[in-house]
């Protein structure tokens, strides 16, 4: 029969194994602690696929609904309160799937990406950029189309539901969800207007949920892994991508492209704790992501941004 000595030894070593692994999750998992809900109660969106920061007002967010719904948008503040409807004239919106936002020298914009194709027949994707509202005091207002991308995929249709603007050189991209390994797609913002914009593939991403662990999906499916949301920074050096199960973190170096920098192991990764998570972006000031899930109401949650460990702020 063990003594009581070596009886509260085995305990003490299997106390201070399960700490250690904790401490291991809680690494791998930053800021599982401090990560404050809210819900948006709005009886029209209930199935919120894209959402993506205000660059006018501080702490305030416009979203959309997945396919079904007219071309709108919604603005409500980091409370869930709701601030107004913003109608898109003479948009169609067969499957809107996410949205970013940024600011340049001429403005502030919102670009919406009906880039959703489940049945992979769509013959073209459309992309609609729009002035950000400056007044939202009216429960509903309306906005004209600024420009209308007209996007095809020169090696056929693809269904895609991530798409993120890098404002500092002016590219757009998308990210598929149901090849076998997602790929990456780009056009310019300055493109042609009036004639419909070959999207130029640059390759794909294996990385997720890290290179060692990549798989291949089902061609056509979806997996844990597929993409769901993008987003990058303000800054063009921190993309996001959301995934139905986590949230993954990659930098881009100096003079690095994104097919790149997407490709390398991801440097941070925060999993999805709402059900089914379809939209993401970066705060206005790049320090905190919010997470959102369809659903009604619709659900968000707010984690800080992981710090990349050379980047100093």
């Amino acid at each position: 029969m063990p003594h009581h000595g070596q009886i509260l030894r085995a305990l003490l070593i299997a106390a201070l194994t399960v700490l250690h692994f904790i401490q291991a999750a809680h690494a791998a998992e930053p800021d599982t602690l401090n990560r404050p809900r809210f819900a948006v109660h709005n009886k029209w969106l209930t199935e919120m696929s894209g959402v993506a920061a205000s660059n006018i007002y501080k702490n305030h967010f416009w979203a959309h609904n997945d396919s079904g719904d007219r071309g709108r948008l919604f603005s409500f503040d980091s409370t869930g309160k709701t601030q107004t409807e913003l109608r898109i004239n003479g948009s169609s919106a067969f499957d809107w799937e996410d949205m970013s936002s940024f600011k340049d020298s001429s403005g502030s914009y919102l670009l919406i990406g009906d880039i959703g194709d489940n049945m992979m027949l769509r013959p073209f994707a459309d992309v609609y950029l729009v002035s950000e509202p400056k007044d939202l005091r009216k429960p509903i207002i309306h906005a004209n189309i600024k420009r209308r991308y007209s996007l095809i995929y020169e090696d056929g249709p693809h269904d895609a539901e991530a798409m993120a603007v890098d404002a500092t050189e002016r590219f757009v991209y998308i990210l598929t969800k149901r090849d076998a390994h997602p790929r990456l797609y780009r056009f310019s913002l300055d493109a042609i207007s009036g004639k419909l914009i070959p999207l130029n593939y640059l390759g794909e991403i294996r990385s997720i949920p890290s290179i060692e662990k990549h798989k291949a999906q089902r061609q056509g499916g979806i997996s844990g892994g597929s993409p769901t949301a993008m987003e990058i920074n303000s800054s063009g050096d921190i993309a996001m991508i959301v995934t139905l199960r986590n949230t993954y973190f990659f930098k881009r170096e100096r003079n690095q492209s994104w097919l790149d920098a997407l490709n390398k192991n991801p440097y941070a990764r925060i999993n999805n704790r709402l059900r089914q998570a379809e939209s993401g972006t970066f705060t206005q000031d790049g320090k905190k992501v919010l997470i959102g899930s369809e659903g009604q109401p619709a659900m968000l949650e707010f984690s800080d941004t992981p710090l990349y460990p050379n980047r100093k702020n």
